[in-house]
């Protein structure tokens, strides 16, 4: 035994795929290994020499049977694998002795030739096509035998899969997936078939309802086979799309319903097949299956070659041929089953539209000459490939008229139109401020033909999505889906999809495929491995976890490809190429330089050129390979493009939308309505991507189950195994990588059971008898000193490493026996095991009465402290409480008698007219609804008479104010003429002579002369957009106008005497462009930092609010500006959504503010279901942040449904951890505050405890307040000390005039005017109202004809604080409201101004 053991444990760490024979085995002359062949894989060969020193061996595999097989090689040793000869074959791989690709295709082929064609790999079964029926092999009583039986108690079957499925749906409640994978061939589509039949039988459905929902199952799968599969070189009924059927099942097990998705059908097959290839199924099972009658009704003949059935030299079966029989029966079939699944079709309709696209496939074109058009003819902007240097007005008829006629008769479409839509391409020539005009240009042929193959392939393609469609929506799938997503019903899916394919020529279909395959390998080499790592759990064993290949590459290189190909679609599509030439080649080009030479995945890589003599082989740029887990794989991107798009032209969906037939009406795209001209792209890649994903989302939701389909042979023969062909698969479908996993764990399980039955000879019969099965096996590995690194010991089984089953094998076979020595040691370990085990349990015994008296008593006394605890917080907190409610009682009381008292003494003021002074804008301003407005009205109040150091050219009483209304389209200016009053000014009517108080109003110039005309006088275009001014230095304003020209400008002011002075002084501009429009705009009061220590300007900061014409969402952009030059700091898309942004200059858009707070560290946004608020921080570099702090239109539902109007920000009223105070007022009458404080780390957050809504708020509801005024004081002496003591000037101190921040005004559009004002004890409350109209009503100016008013817009005065101007638009007037109380103006309290 000592010997044998050292023979067979010669053990040497080797890197490689799998364990080397000298891992496992000495090498030695003589010994039989598995050695590669090309012929067939592996080929058992015999050692004739080892080569220590170069690792390499000399071998023989000549066979005296097979002479032409076999020669005497040199071989590494890592190519060879182990032999150890099986009279039996195993039915689980992982039972093999040896695993590994050569002896598990053994086992396979073996297998094969015994007609069992189904092998476990762990949980995973192997399927090999038998292309032949097995008797018995799915019979019912087989059937009956699997129900119940765990994996693995019977032999291997596909039944097994399907009821380890149907058992974890009950018992985990939980979805399941059943992934059949393999190439063209393997028999993919007939062990679905033959999962769903056992899935429908063991289901607990009552026998009418199971009866109706299996014939609907069983008899879509005819349906599907016949629009979707065809028959290709490697498989007569191949399945050109992946599907994925899903069976519905209620919590007790009942089937309820069953659905099916599809993928990516092979819609190019309707048009074109490779040689040998034919078209689908449903074409050539019409023409054998349709009697005279109804073929001369569709004006078909059965035999007839068309083209579109028979490309190349294919010709159709002869009548009567067994091959035309099996189709007329398939035919049959087939019409049975539409009837059956009851898909709500006319069966009629469907060969009527087949039918046509037969008579399609016969239209051939010729060149003709040009006689007349529909429109000009220009050269066209989009060539198609293959119509390169095609610039002459050719024009291309119809060869086959009647044919088209046919075609267009059974499709119910107007031959004429139909005719004009493949001879003309329509365009649409959009000029800027006209209307859009069509174009027509004659295609070439090329062209032509080009058309009418994309309206082949997509009303298949359409047809087969309908009736999948259809399908479902009898199935009831619909309703158990959403029962599914409640959590009703469970399911058990079947994905029968393409396998990985690598043809002669690989094509754009190809790709689609093997990136399906890359995805489902990954999750299949993940899942299998969490399998695994899930029966070592059970068996309590602790393995290190295992590095696993990667497919992340591969998909990563085929996901830049496809995105590169979608942007090339587009750009043919609109003509956005700069370089003539092919499309697809300019595509591969792209590809090159993005994906293999810049850095891209490394997976892809150029073609391998081959020398050819005639140099009709591939070019450099006529495709790429890809690097995939099962080979390189090289594709051509010929056609890939026209691939890429299955839309049509809008000409052609308008024409399908307005055929007679109801289901080719149902063909066209929703959108067809709208769009008459002009070419689209429906990327192929991009809904494939978007399929893909979301099936890999359901796989990871289910419990996934796998099959592996393997295709015997090349010829589709019965009884024929190709070792080559099938190793080539198992390398392909992951099969290998699953054996290297396991290699890295324990490949080999035995039951301890079975592993005592098998080598109870090894040991003494008194210890087969005493010891249970795991003491028994453990006792073995000790006796024979296995060494203990190969295995390891469960509760029910024996892990082994690969190899290491043949050590036991060899010591029973040469009936060896553990030596006496060993029995004794091995009694005496156990005897003490057992010792120590009866210790263990005695002190055990005596331990845990103890400890679980201290863990009671210590939980009772936690317990109890936790109590006494909380009761005296209790009191404590409730006596405070208490003392606290009775001091807010006598509080309260106190006010309510304080309050009940004034009210006695005095009401409210009431406000009269003396308070009021009302100008009109002028009787020659247009009127406000006599043009559209495009921005939202401003109005602003600065000071005249100052240039920007801050030096007045006028004394103290000498300076004026101007108040600047824009319009939304104008920007209107009237002097403010109230002289800067001292400590005893009073306001008092004006005495004769006396200027009025709010004078001179003009239209001011911005953007051309700058200068201020007299309202009669203006002449230039009314065209500001946009207007605001800066908060710090309040002369300064910035302006948009509708043509993207952005200025900055220093107001100046107006004088009566020197009415031709600018009164704008432009500082800097820039032009923003038409490509967006401009909403909204604001200054940051924060500075950037000046670029270099040579600027002598600070820059300022501009926000502005826009939209780009063709996107539907907006944008804040930020703008630093300096003399002659720019900077974009940060663009940021808002996170709201507008559903129909402005396609000209004229539209209003509902953002009503763009402001920032009292600090300028908040932004405010704020408009039609739109309110945000952003941090804005400057890094240390300059560099700007702008981050999202609120959006309270998804934080609170309520505020959803309003539409914010006005915004204010306010000086924090206590400084105490308060940022800034913004007030909000909406469209309904409603006020909000929001209180931001500081965090932790600087930033800026809502205080959600302290915002919310004004309480007594006495807006009438429905009435939206416009604006929201800010206050800087009550008296007219307000500021005339503080002017004259701390500032060089007047005009800088009112440039920093300190705003209140416990008062503020709201305007309600109504006229209605709010006092607000902070109370320590209440908050905000309302202390003044007052109707403006009403105290206007007497006044000369306000017209009375009618009775709404609608004021916009107000503004506090800085120079005179209790002055507050308001606009009101209708009447178009300026009022002037003296806040203060028993004070008159020294000015005519009305004014009209002409």
């Amino acid at each position: 035994a000592g010997s044998l053991l050292e023979q067979a444990m010669v053990v040497e760490a080797r890197p490689g795929p799998f364990l080397s024979p000298r891992m496992s085995t000495g090498l030695e002359v003589g010994n039989v290994v598995w050695s590669p062949c090309d012929r067939d894989g592996f080929r058992r060969s015999t050692i004739v020499s080892v080569d220590e020193a170069g690792d390499s061996l000399l071998i023989d595999s000549r066979d005296p049977q097979d002479v032409l097989a076999g020669q005497q090689a040199v071989v590494r040793r890592s190519d060879v694998r182990p032999f150890h000869p099986q009279e039996k074959t195993s039915e689980d791989n992982c039972a093999l002795v040896h695993l590994d690709d050569a002896n598990i295709l053994d086992n396979m082929a073996r297998r094969f030739e015994k007609d069992e064609i189904y092998t476990y790999t762990a949980n995973v079964i192997l399927a090999v096509n038998p292309y032949k029926e097995i008797p018995g092999l799915y019979a019912e009583v087989r059937m009956a035998a699997y129900r119940g039986k765990n994996l693995g108690a019977l032999a291997p079957h596909p039944f097994a899969i399907a009821d380890t499925a149907f058992r974890h749906l009950l018992r985990e409640k939980r979805n399941q997936a059943l992934v059949i994978s393999g190439e063209s061939g393997a028999g993919k589509t007939e062990t679905a078939k033959i999962t769903m039949r056992y899935l429908t039988g063991v289901s607990r459905t009552d026998a009418e309802r199971g009866g109706q929902i299996q014939d609907k199952i069983i008899n879509a799968t005819p349906i599907l086979e016949s629009f979707g599969n065809a028959s290709t070189v490697r498989n007569r009924n191949s399945s050109r799309f992946g599907k994925y059927n899903e069976m519905f099942f209620n919590p007790v097990g009942s089937l309820v319903g069953a659905g099916i998705r599809t993928y990516l059908l092979e819609s190019s097959r309707v048009v074109s097949q490779q040689d040998g290839e034919e078209n689908y199924h449903v074409f050539y099972q019409m023409l054998a299956g349709l009697d005279g009658d109804r073929l001369d009704e569709f004006q078909l003949e059965a035999s007839y070659r068309y083209r579109l059935l028979y490309p190349g030299n294919a010709q159709p079966s002869p009548e009567g041929s067994p091959e035309v029989q099996r189709r007329a029966e398939e035919f049959a079939e087939l019409e049975k089953a539409l009837s059956v699944v009851g898909a709500n079709l006319d069966v009629e309709d469907i060969w009527e539209t087949v039918a046509a696209l037969i008579h399609l496939g016969e239209v051939e074109f010729q060149e003709g000459n040009a006689d007349v058009t529909d429109g000009p003819l220009e050269e066209s902007p989009d060539p198609s490939p293959g119509s390169a240097g095609d610039a002459t007005d050719s024009r291309v008829d119809v060869v086959n008229h009647d044919t088209l006629c046919q075609a267009a008769d059974l499709l119910g479409l107007s031959v004429w139109r139909l005719k004009e839509v493949l001879q003309t391409k329509k365009m649409v020539d959009r000029q800027q401020n006209s209307q859009a005009s069509h174009i027509s240009k004659m295609r070439s042929k090329a062209q032509a033909s080009q058309t009418l193959t994309s309206i082949i392939k997509v009303i298949y393609q359409r047809l087969f999505g309908l009736i999948v469609g259809r399908i479902n929506k009898s199935s009831g799938c619909g309703k158990q889906a959403e029962s599914r997503a409640d959590g009703d019903h469970l399911s058990i899916g079947t994905l029968d999809i393409y396998g990985f394919e690598r043809l002669e020529s690989n094509s754009f279909e190809q790709l689609c495929i093997n990136l399906a395959n890359e995805r489902l390998q990954q999750f299949f080499v993940e899942e299998v491995l969490e399998a695994e790592q899930r029966s070592y759990q059970e068996e309590h064993l602790s393995i290190p976890p295992v590095q696993l290949p990667s497919s992340e590459a591969a998909v990563s290189g085929i996901h830049g490809v496809l995105a590169i190909l979608d942007e090339h679609s587009l750009r043919s599509m609109k003509s956005l190429s700069l370089s003539s030439g092919d499309p697809d080649q300019r595509f591969c080009e792209h590809v090159h330089r993005g994906q293999i030479r810049e850095g891209g995945s490394g997976a892809v890589m150029p073609l391998r050129l081959r020398a050819n003599r005639s140099g009709t082989g591939p070019g450099q740029f006529d495709g790429f390979q890809i690097k995939h887990y099962a080979g390189d794989v090289p594709y051509s991107t010929r056609g890939w493009i026209e691939k890429n798009n299955d839309a049509l032209v809008p000409e052609v969906e308008g024409l399908l939308s307005g055929s007679t037939k109801p289901l080719v009406q149902s063909l066209a795209a929703p959108s067809s309505a709208t769009s008459l001209a002009g070419e689209r792209v429906h990327s192929v890649a991009r809904k494939y991507l978007g399929d893909l994903d979301h099936l890999l989302l359901t796989l990871k939701d289910c419990s996934a189950h796998y099959i592996r389909c393997f295709n015997p042979n090349h010829h589709r023969k019965a009884g024929v195994f190709d070792k080559k062909y099938v190793l080539d698969q198992l390398i392909q479908c992951g099969t290998v990588e699953l054996v290297r996993m396991m290699h890295h764990g324990f490949p080999h399980r035995c039951s301890l059971q079975e592993l005592r039955d098998r080598f109870k000879g090894l040991l003494p019969e008194d210890m087969v008898r005493r010891y249970n099965h795991r003491d028994f096996v453990l006792a073995i590995m000790l006796a024979f000193k296995i060494d203990e690194s190969q295995w390891t010991l469960g509760t029910k089984k024996l892990f082994l490493k690969a190899g290491q089953l043949r050590v036991l094998e060899t010591l029973r076979d040469q009936g060896c026996a553990a030596s006496q020595e060993m029995v004794l040691m091995i009694r005496r370990q156990f005897a003490k095991k057992k010792v120590r085990a009866a210790v263990v349990s005695i002190c055990f015994a005596k331990w845990l009465p103890r400890h679980v008296r201290e863990l009671r008593r210590d939980r009772l006394g936690t317990k109890l402290s936790k109590v006494v605890y909380i009761f005296v917080r209790l009191h404590r907190w409730l006596r405070a409480a208490r003392a606290k409610l009775e001091k807010v009682r006598a509080k309260e009381a106190e006010q309510r008698a304080k309050t009940h008292a004034e009210s006695k003494e005095a009401q409210l003021p009431v406000m009269t007219e003396r308070h009021l002074a009302i100008h009109s804008m002028g009787a020659g301003a247009a009127p406000w609804n006599s043009g559209v407005v495009s921005g939202t009205p401003r109005a602003f109040v600065t000071h005249n008479s100052c240039d920007k150091a801050g030096k007045a050219r006028a004394g103290h009483r000498e300076i004026t104010e101007s108040v600047l209304f824009h319009d939304g389209n104008s920007v209107i200016c009237a002097r403010l003429s109230l002289a800067f009053p001292g400590e005893n000014a009073s306001i008092a009517p004006a005495e004769k002579g006396q200027e009025p108080n709010l004078s001179d109003v003009r239209l001011v110039d911005v953007h051309d002369t700058g200068r201020a005309k007299p309202l009669e006088e203006g002449t230039w275009e009314n065209n500001i957009i946009a207007m605001c001014q800066h908060k710090s230095e309040k002369q300064t304003f910035a302006t948009c106008d509708s043509s993207g020209q952005i200025l900055v400008w220093d107001w100046q002011g107006t004088e009566q005497q020197a009415s031709g002075r600018p009164a704008v002084r432009p500082l800097m501009a820039f032009d923003f462009g038409t490509s967006s429009v401009v909403f909204q705009m604001c200054f940051l009061s924060t500075k950037k930092r000046p670029i270099s220590k040579n600027d002598v300007w600070d820059p300022y900061v501009l926000v502005l609010l826009c939209a780009d014409l063709d996107r539907h969402w907006l944008q804040l952009v930020v703008v630093s500006l300096w003399p002659g030059n720019h900077y974009i700091e940060l663009i940021r898309p808002v996170g709201a959504s507008y559903e129909a942004l402005p396609t000209s200059k004229e539209t209003v858009l509902q953002a009503n503010f763009l402001e920032t707070s009292h600090t300028g560290r908040i932004l405010a946004l704020g408009g039609c279901g739109l309110l945000q608020f952003y941090e804005l921080r400057w890094s240390a570099k300059g560099d700007l942040s702008l981050d999202l702090i609120e959006d309270s239109m998804a934080m609170y539902p309520t505020l959803a449904r309003s539409s914010m109007a006005s915004c204010l920000g306010l000086p924090p009223p206590y400084t105490s951890g308060i940022v800034d105070w913004i007030v909000v007022g909406d469209c309904s009458g409603r006020l909000y505050g929001f209180r931001f404080d500081a965090t932790a780390n600087g930033g800026v957050e809502v205080n959600q405890r302290a915002s919310g809504r004004f309480r007594t708020n006495t807006h009438d509801e429905g009435t939206p307040i416009r604006a929201l005024i800010a206050t800087y004081g009550n008296m007219a002496d307000q500021h005339s000390k503080d002017g004259k003591e701390n500032a060089p000037s007047c005009a800088s101190y009112l440039n920093a005039a300190p705003q209140d921040e416990k008062s503020f005004y709201s305007l309600g559009e109504n006229g209605k005017l709010l006092a607000w004002k902070l109370l320590d004890s209440s908050g905000w409350r309302s202390t003044e109202e007052a109707s403006v109209p009403r105290l206007a009503s007497a006044a000369q100016s306000w017209r009375r004809g009618s009775e709404t008013c609608c004021f916009c817009v107000g503004q506090a005065s800085c120079l005179v604080p209790q002055v507050v101007i308001l606009v009101e638009e209708e009447r178009r007037v300026f009022v002037c409201y003296d806040r203060s109380t028993g004070n008159t103006l020294k000015t005519s309290p009305v004014r009209k101004f002409a």
